[in-house]
């Protein structure tokens, strides 16, 4: 099952230049190595709510030139491949940011985009129900295992 994973923004997200956001997937602990992303930002501005800030998969810099004639929006998430879910797996979304520092303003400006070919799941991070890590400065590990076995159950049935 080929799975997107990308981070929107609920409120206007204020950016300034070298901000950055790297996002990656671990199941059970391991890395998966497609999901490596990272976006840098190399202007001062705003990304307007409804707006997508960062996507799993691919790398991208944002120049100032990038902003001529349109309103920002970070390029899409390369869909990434799960071949067997188990229902115990321990599937983590880690992000690595310089914008949020703690969680508190993240999990209201920040809501979790997770879609394959069959379902599409809106997640704000401010839910009482997501499970959320601050390992450290603008270190987050959130809990998505729920999400994906969720898009799996969609993808299998009739």
């Amino acid at each position: 099952m080929q799975v997107g994973i990308e981070l929107y923004a609920q409120r206007a997200v204020y950016i300034m230049d070298n901000h950055f956001m790297r996002l990656r997937v671990t199941n059970n602990g391991k890395l998966i190595e497609d999901s490596c992303s990272e976006d840098v930002f190399r202007f001062f501005g705003s990304i307007i709510p409804g707006r997508r800030l960062a996507g799993v998969g691919r790398k991208s810099i944002y120049e100032p030139s990038f902003l001529l004639g349109r309103i920002f929006e970070a390029d899409p998430s390369s869909p990434i491949d799960f071949l067997f879910i188990d229902p115990k797996d321990d599937i983590k979304l880690i992000i690595e940011n310089n914008i949020w520092l703690d969680p508190g303003v993240m999990l209201q400006e920040v809501m979790l985009k997770v879609f394959s070919d069959k379902k599409t799941l809106e997640i704000p991070l401010s839910r009482p129900d997501i499970k959320i890590d601050w390992s450290g400065r603008g270190n987050f590990a959130i809990d998505i295992g729920g999400f994906i076995r969720e898009l799996n159950a969609a993808r299998i049935r009739v």
